[in-house]
């Protein structure tokens, strides 16, 4: 009796350890990359083993989330040590690149296995797509260009009766800028420093430097065809606006050597890029007066906005490692709570929720946990941040862009990234010509045409023809490798 007793100890003593190794195993911790302007949140440590608790209890995952610096992570690729999902885009270690070479694992197939997260980012995926296979998750976030006038809508709407839509051309604007001109002699209602306006060069996507371009709008043949600066006629107009604008005073006269815009916050209309529904610049507090976006740029679409941030696997991982982190990001993408965790932290520490859904950062939240958004995982499953407790942001606001994004001109030029080594030494010269006119350019002090005829005349004398052939030769040959 008593050696039976003793067997069934030690089968109970068995059977419960291997039930403690089949709960371990059913556990996955992944290890992750992604990126930090500079040293990682103070609290990420305590947010991460928040959110651990809950991924672990709903779907059997964790993950050691690492915050890098673009240095760091280049020096961890480079040392080959490893992980198993990594923060990729267009800008810093290359999505197209990576995944042509094999780096990143193909989930295509896999995909069909996890419908929720395929359908939270579908239709968008053609951002991630390599050779007809996805090798990226989109972080969707603001994957557009959009460039809007931050306009003083208590002076134009409030005292003034006029109207502020939520489009308008760029020479829809001078209405606005004669009024306030009228009502303040003495002051500009377009106070440009010499960079010009913020983002209104965004009509067409730069291929060789800044001065040889693709308009956004152009179709067929010249949707592909590399012209100089000059010849887009869209951007053109706009500087004719500014040229005329600044005749008539409503740019400042140093505007092409002014370094910075003035500090008093009656500036009736400024630019931003951002995007529908985006509240940043909106609060009273800070500009001295409620502020109305009126987009005049965009909706526009490349290959490169469509990668601002993308999510990858090791190709190196294997498949239940890869199965596990789909199944991390599908609930990064329908799971609001636990989505906000990784974005803002704990509730009631460093965010709270306010009565519309929408979260407000609390100070240690701003203090220990504020980054952008993205290096977390999608902007659009997160909850809308607000600017205060009275200036609420639209919980629905990633709904009305991305329904904006709808009628968006899209590049036809992919991911294209001119090779300028055969024509540095010449590149060079050109961009000094351009420069040495630039910020007269952009201020409105000169007339463009006059200004541009003596550009050209300049360009063509020392080889501009011979990049722009090199460009396009190298574009059509990457178009025929990637259609």
């Amino acid at each position: 009796m008593k050696k039976l007793v003793s067997l069934i100890l030690v089968l109970t003593m068995m059977l419960s350890l291997c039930a403690v190794s089949a709960n371990a195993e059913e556990t996955k911790t992944l290890v992750w990359w992604t990126i930090t302007g500079g040293d990682a949140p103070i609290d990420a440590q305590e947010v991460i083993d928040a959110a651990n608790k809950i991924s672990e209890e709903k779907i059997g995952v964790k993950v050691d989330l690492q915050f890098k610096t673009s240095d760091q992570l280049t020096m961890s690729l480079n040392a080959g040590e490893y992980y198993d999902m990594i923060f990729t885009c267009s800008w810093f270690n290359n999505y197209d690149e990576n995944a042509r070479n094999e780096y990143y694992y193909d989930i295509t197939d896999l995909l069909a296995d996890y419908p929720d997260l395929y359908n939270a980012i579908d239709p968008w995926w053609q951002g991630a797509v390599v050779n007809d296979r996805i090798y990226g998750i989109p972080a969707l976030k603001d994957i557009g260009i959009q460039v809007f006038f931050r306009m003083n809508s208590d002076y134009f709407e409030g005292e003034k009766g006029m109207t502020l839509p939520d489009e308008m051309s760029f020479e829809e604007l001078e209405p606005y800028l004669a009024a306030w001109k009228a009502d303040h002699p003495n002051e500009y209602p377009l106070h440009l420093t010499k960079n010009g306006l913020t983002g209104f060069w965004q009509v067409h996507q730069r291929v060789v430097s800044s001065y040889l371009v693709i308009p956004y709008e152009a179709t067929g043949e010249a949707a592909t065809t590399i012209i100089p600066i000059w010849e887009d006629e869209q951007y053109m107009n706009m500087l004719r606006c500014l040229h005329k604008w600044y005749e008539l005073g409503y740019i400042n006269p140093d505007a092409a050597t002014n370094e910075s815009l003035p500090t008093e916050l009656g500036t009736p209309v400024r630019s931003g890029t951002a995007w529908t529904g985006y509240k940043g610049w909106s609060n009273p507090e800070t500009y001295g007066f409620n502020v109305k976006l009126v987009q005049y740029i965009g909706p526009y679409m490349s290959r490169a906005s469509m990668q601002g941030a993308l999510f990858a696997i090791n190709a190196g991982a294997s498949e239940e490692n890869a199965r596990a982190a789909l199944k991390y990001f599908q609930l990064l993408y329908t799971d609001t709570a636990f989505r906000d965790i990784l974005a803002y932290g704990i509730e009631g520490e460093h965010f709270n929720y306010l009565s519309n859904g929408t979260v407000l950062r609390t100070e240690l939240g701003k203090s220990n946990y504020n980054f952008d958004t993205y290096y977390t995982g999608p902007v659009i499953s997160a909850s809308v941040v607000s600017a205060s407790e009275s200036l609420l942001g639209e919980p629905d606001q990633w709904a009305q862009v991305y329904e904006n994004y709808k009628k968006a001109s899209v590049s036809a030029i992919g991911s294209f990234s001119y090779d300028g080594t055969d024509t540095e030494d010449v590149r060079t010269a050109l961009y000094a010509i351009y420069q040495n006119y630039f910020n007269e350019l952009v201020t409105g002090t000169v007339d463009p045409d006059e200004t541009f005829a003596k550009i050209a005349e300049e360009m063509y004398a020392i080889g501009l023809q011979d990049v722009i052939d090199d460009a396009q030769n190298q574009l059509n040959e990457y178009l025929a490798n990637n259609q």
